[in-house]
């Protein structure tokens, strides 16, 4: 028997068995309630990918400079790093349905507020309030959805992600939609209804919970969310202060060290810690941790790389990428669904490391293409890419997080959630770097080779066209092909290492311990 199915209940008896609520029996009021959760996550995800479309316009708003504006995505990161930290110790404390309707609340508000906001510094006080209240409806709408439906974590857990993923990838082109016929303070304005309705929902359908009241671990507190907020300060400053050659971002990546390594060492030994040392004795949460960050890593960053490619090199206009882009959440919701069907009948194993391969090979096929890309290529692996997240991400999630004591699941869902938002913001950082450098270096390197001799200069040259060196403009038309040419290298490097990280990951899945069916959890 596994130690992990001992610990926490999972080998039952008979008699047990025969007392277990039959999975096949669930009210209609349990599906309100994963709707109710998957719609709140939803507009979160709606609010995370839009503001990206929104940036320029908010910079003539405001007569911002880059610099200035990117503090509106700053304040949501720190913001949303210090909630989902600290919505475990919160649920614990007041119960999951209070936090819940509180996070609800204050994410309407801030909606309301950054659209009426009419400075900067009013824009990004208003966002990181929006980034403390909106983060904790991730981990906490999947753990409604999961403890909605007991002994079906997968089903449940598909269902919450076809919202969330698909309200991720239509949310850019309903963005620009919205902001060339109304204006950028209405994609703030237009998700408030949807809010409302979460809110109003919830407060009838989601059930109260029982919660234990805990102390609060202020050491442990202050040095995690200080320490995360720190560090997600300095990847998102790294790359416009040139990184460590920066006094700023040396001071915040050592102050952020010293505090999550105090974080850690009071966690193993504080007698009451402010995340429970019983979560870190489950093999599969471990590994799901490690898991998660390197997935937030690079699962998803093709999905920030792709339409900058589209738009700076195959000259596709925002609209067009928009809809090319939502062959990805086509494939993951069809994905999804076949996922929710399982419910835990196969080897949840094997559907990783399937999906993992597939995935490595998608991206590696991207890592091909030449700059001028075919819409039928982009649809494809873009259809493949989403298929195969599917089956990664909904069996991820049930071995990492089925089987956890219902006393720390709230505690297990945000961590779960916090490494993943972390990695996904590390991943980021070094592969924005990694494209810059690129780009330069192959820049550089194309350069050397340019030559009167070589064939295609001086085909143009003998026709006078445009590479020709006889007025500045030919040289200016050479050089920007020569920087087109450049970017295409850095996209194809960075999809590779992308689709090699994948692979080295497949090895992880064998680390898994195999589990029964999850037990049901009440409430």
């Amino acid at each position: 028997m596994n130690p992990d199915e001992t610990e926490h209940g999972t080998a039952q008896g008979p008699a047990d068995a025969a007392l277990e609520p039959k999975p096949e029996v669930i009210a209609p009021r349990a599906y309100l309630i994963v709707f109710v959760a998957t719609l709140s996550t939803a507009a979160y995800a709606f609010m995370w990918n839009s503001i990206t479309v929104a940036l320029p316009h908010m910079m003539g708003a405001f007569a911002a400079t880059t610099d200035q504006i990117t503090w509106v995505m700053i304040a949501y990161i720190v913001g949303s790093a210090v909630s989902t930290a600290s919505v475990g110790w919160f649920t614990d404390r007041f119960g999951r349905r209070k936090v819940f309707l509180f996070t609800i609340t204050g994410f309407a508000i801030s909606q309301l507020g950054c659209g009426m906001a009419g400075s900067l510094e009013a824009e990004v006080f208003w966002r990181m309030v929006q980034g403390i209240t909106g983060a904790p409806l991730v981990p906490l709408g999947q753990v409604l959805a999961v403890t909605a439906l007991p002994g079906r974590h997968t089903q449940a857990t598909s269902l919450w992600a076809i919202g969330f993923i698909a309200a991720n990838v239509i949310s850019p082109t309903l963005a620009g939609y919205v902001i060339d016929w109304y204006g950028w303070p209405w994609i703030f304005y237009a998700s408030i209804p949807v809010t409302l309705t979460c809110l109003l929902a919830a407060f009838f359908f989601v059930p109260e919970t029982d919660h234990n009241p805990r102390r609060m671990d202020w050491f442990g507190f202050l040095s995690l969310i200080i320490g995360l907020g720190l560090l997600q300060l300095m990847l998102a400053r790294g790359e416009r202060l040139d990184w460590f050659d920066s006094p700023e971002i040396v001071v915040e990546l050592l102050l952020a060290g010293i505090l999550l390594y105090l974080f850690a060492v009071h966690t193993r030994f504080a007698r009451n810690p402010f995340i429970a040392r019983e979560l870190f004795v489950n093999w599969n949460f471990i590994l799901g941790l490690v898991f998660v960050f390197l997935v937030g890593c690079v699962l998803y960053l093709p999905m920030l790389l792709l339409p900058l490619q589209l738009e700076q090199l195959a000259g596709y206009p925002p609209d067009a990428v928009g809809e090319l882009m939502m062959a990805r959440g086509v494939g993951t919701v069809i994905s999804l669904s076949i996922m929710s069907r399982l419910r835990d009948r196969v080897d949840l194993r094997w559907l990783m490391l399937i999906g993992l391969a597939v995935t490595a090979m998608a991206i590696w096929s991207m890592s091909t293409w030449s700059a001028e890309v075919s819409p039928q290529h982009v649809m494809v692996s873009n259809f493949i890419m989403g298929a195969a997240t599917g089956s990664i991400w909904a069996p991820m999630n049930t071995m990492t997080l089925a089987h956890l004591p219902k006393r720390t699941q709230d505690q297990g869902f945000a961590l779960f959630y916090l490494m993943f938002d972390v990695g996904n913001a590390i991943g980021t950082a070094v592969l924005i770097a990694m494209h810059t450098r690129h780009s330069q270096i192959g820049h550089a390197l194309l350069s050397e080779n340019v030559s009167p001799f070589r064939d295609a200069i001086r085909g143009s040259i003998m026709e006078g066209g445009d590479w020709s060196r006889r007025t500045l403009e030919n040289l200016f038309n050479l050089d920007h092909e020569i920087s087109r040419q450049a970017l295409a290298i850095a996209y194809n490097n960075s999809y590779f290492v992308a689709s090699m990280v994948l692979v080295a990951m497949i090895p992880l899945v064998l680390l898994y311990r195999k589990h029964k069916n999850p037990v049901p959890h009440s409430g």
